[in-house]
Parts: structure tokens; sequence; C-alpha cells
């Protein structure tokens, strides 16, 4: 089951369409911005845009102090010797030690930081990061812990309910997703991810719903792309093909839309769209994604397959 975060600041899992490794026609579904299929992944927000309940509001936030400027520094201050570094032959000498008392360095930097390292903010970023480096099992048990204090935190329900999506824990993973739904009734990613899992097993039945969704939030590019998904799964290639194109022009920038729209081609049979798509997302992929937002070298092997 497949779980994703979209490039928006709220935690959303989607199931998304996994490339893996190519079997006949593809074995599995690809990381798509807003999918959702047999393979989980998310997309966790950047550390530094993460807003929590502990975390010190913008305009209080000190900015890095530099050059002679006077002001109270604490202990933990770290300082910046500048130009008492030593130079060329003295450089081999080692590190000169300087006091910072009696030896005030050329340039000082005081920073604050947003919460301390056992505050549960920063728990929750901790636990964010493990999902985003797939490492599950340990997102859960951090998850696990913060719940247990934390019952009604959104942030910290989502994420637990995305690492038992992505663990597969399938029945606990939509027990905390309707948990969620009771704490932040009019949350629609919360929505959108129980749809997908539902999708896993009843497709026919989540997608229904999910197009009853999308009447009313058609610029939902999460809710377009799954919608796309799990008509797939229901083996509807066509729709699955005109949802996945609405959500490629939402965002034209993500390959993964691309992609996946190529792996649906390539196992509905239809090689030359199929190759047409893949060329087409590891374009897009090369632009805008680093090389970094497709798995390349599978999409290579299958091009000389299917070309």
């Amino acid at each position: 089951m497949p779980v994703l975060f979209p490039y928006s600041r709220s935690l959303c899992a989607f199931c998304v369409v996994t490339l893996g490794v190519f079997a006949s026609p593809v074995g599995g579904w690809a990381q798509s911005t807003p999918v959702v299929m047999d393979d989980s992944y998310l997309t966790v927000p950047a550390v530094d845009e993460l807003k929590t309940v502990d975390a010190m509001p913008e305009k209080e936030v000190v900015s890095p102090t530099s050059v002679g400027v006077a002001v109270d520094v604490g202990d933990g201050t770290f300082f910046d010797a500048g130009d008492l570094v030593p130079q060329g032959e003295m450089a081999g000498q080692g590190p000169v030690s300087v006091n910072p008392v009696t030896q005030p360095a050329s340039k000082y930097v005081v920073v604050t930081m947003n919460h301390g390292a056992n505050t549960k903010a920063a728990q929750v970023v901790s636990a964010e990061r493990a999902l985003a480096l797939g490492r599950y099992d340990s997102a859960l048990q951090m998850f696990d812990g913060l719940y247990a204090k934390n019952k009604k935190d959104v942030r910290v329900l989502m994420g637990r309910a995305v690492a038992l999506q992505k663990l597969e824990r399938f029945d606990e993973a939509m027990g905390m997703y309707e948990a969620l739904s009771k704490v932040d009734s009019g949350n629609l990613e919360v929505k959108v991810n129980m749809l997908g899992l539902l999708g896993s097993r009843y497709p026919a039945i989540a997608l229904r719903r999910l197009m009853g969704l999308h009447k009313n939030n058609q610029s939902h590019v999460g809710l377009t792309a799954q919608t796309a998904i799990v008509a797939a799964q229901t083996g509807d290639t066509a729709m699955a093909l005109r949802y996945l194109g609405m959500a490629a022009s939402m965002e034209p920038k993500n390959a993964n839309h691309v992609f996946n729209m190529g792996i649906i081609s390539d196992r509905a049979g239809q090689a030359k769209q199929a190759v047409s798509y893949y060329e087409k997302a590891l374009e897009i992929d090369t632009i805008y994604g680093a090389g970094r937002t497709i798995p390349r070298a599978s999409v290579y092997e299958r091009l000389a397959q299917i070309r």
C-alpha cells in the first residue's frame, strides 16, 4: 500500500504507482506526488517549513548576528575565529585554541533554536524524517510514543497512520485514519488517504467515493491523481490516463504523473504510448527534478525491452 506526501505542507499519504524492478509488463507502481496503488511513500515537508505548537513565531526568531555588534552572549554560543585562523605554514602546526573571553573572535554568530531536542515538536520532526527516509519501523515506534501522550494531535495521528500504511498494516492504518477524521473532519487529505487505502482492497467502492469528492474539489491535484490510480486498479485504463493527464497539467513539473501514465499504458499492453510517456517523464525529471524524482535506471531498462 503506497503512501505519499505531495509537495504541500501537510502530511498526506497517497498510494502510488511504483515501478520497482520491471517485471512483465512492469512490476510495481511509481512514486507520484498524489497517487495510490500497492506501494506507499510520502513526501515530508522541509524541516524549516514545519509549523508546530512548540515553534517560535517567525517574527520572534532571532536572525544570525555577525560582525562587530555588541550583544549579550551566553553559554553555548559558537565563535568563528575568522582572520585569527592560521594561514600558510602556520596552518600546518595544528589548530589554535581561542578563548572567547580573553581573545574575542573577529566574528560570532548567535543561534536561537525554535525548539529543544526533547520537545514534542522536535520528536515529531524526527519521526517525519524517519518516514521520509523509509525507516517505517523506527518512525512508527516514535509516533507510538507521541500518540500515547497526544491522541488528538493531527500531525501525530497522520504520521502514525502513514507509518502503519507503509508497513501494510491495513486495519490499524484504517482505524487511525478514522480517528483522525473525527479530530479533523474537514481534512480532505485524510479522506483521500482513507479512500486510497480502501482502494487497495475494494477499488470499485473507493473509486465511487473519490469521484464524489472530486466533483467538489476538482483543483485538488492529490485527489485527482488518487482517483486515477484507483481507476487503474478497477481496470479502467482510459479513465486512469485521463485523470493523470489532468494531474500532470496541474503539476507540469512533476515527472511522477507522466511516469505513472507510462506504467499504466505499459500494463495495458500499449507499448508505443508507454515509451512516449516514459521518455517524457525522463525529460521532465531531468529539467525539474535534478534526475532524482523517478527511478531512471529502471525506466531505461524497461525502455530497452519495449522499444
